[in-house]
């Protein structure tokens, strides 16, 4: 079982839907961040293409979904710094798949 990461405004991951953060924002927060790059497209088998960035040099992959940000693949230091500059330009904070 892999354990992934999130970004999202709610207190629970699996809650990111009550306190969205919308594709628009996410796209405009990542295009701005210097950290990641955007990557190929991820296709989600319930809500089809979204735009995928990561840390140049890193497997992680951020992929918007359902209200939050997914973080999916290896989770480095670069990979956290680049996720809490994220969700500090978003207004969220980072949770595990525990939290």
């Amino acid at each position: 079982m892999s354990y992934d990461f999130h970004i999202t405004r709610a207190q629970d991951w699996t809650q990111g839907h009550k306190d969205p953060i919308g594709i628009p924002e996410w796209e405009d927060a990542a295009a701005q961040c210097p950290l990641v790059e955007e990557g190929a497209p991820w296709k989600w088998t319930d809500i089809g293409l979204q735009k995928t960035y990561s840390v140049p040099g890193e497997t992680a992959v951020f992929s918007w979904r359902h209200g939050k940000v997914d973080i999916k693949g290896y989770y480095s230091d670069k990979t956290q710094e680049a996720a809490e500059a994220l969700a500090k330009a978003l207004g969220a904070h980072v949770l595990g798949d525990d939290d």
